[in-house]
């Protein structure tokens, strides 16, 4: 399991990343530090070398629970996380 906490919440992850985290626990705790596209910083880039956008977009539902809640927590499900 992995939960991502809004980057204002700084301490609400402290507190969650302590229990979540405890012992042999397989879930991660992150703080979403990103704040826009780091690709565009208005340099053209030719067509070889474009690589296809790594990070995909969170679902709809995720992007919610983040804007409403301060958090979203993702499930593994082969190769993708899923909410």
């Amino acid at each position: 399991m992995l939960i991502i906490l809004a980057p204002n919440q700084g301490t609400f992850y402290d507190f969650v990343k302590a229990r979540q985290e405890a012992g042999a626990s397989r879930t991660r705790v992150i703080l979403d530090r990103r704040r826009s596209e780091r690709r565009n910083d208005g340099q053209r880039v030719s067509a070889e070398r474009r690589h296809r956008e790594r990070r995909a977009t969170p679902p709809e539902a995720a992007r919610a629970l983040m804007s409403v809640l301060g958090f979203m927590v993702l499930h593994r499900d082969g190769d993708r996380w899923v909410p």
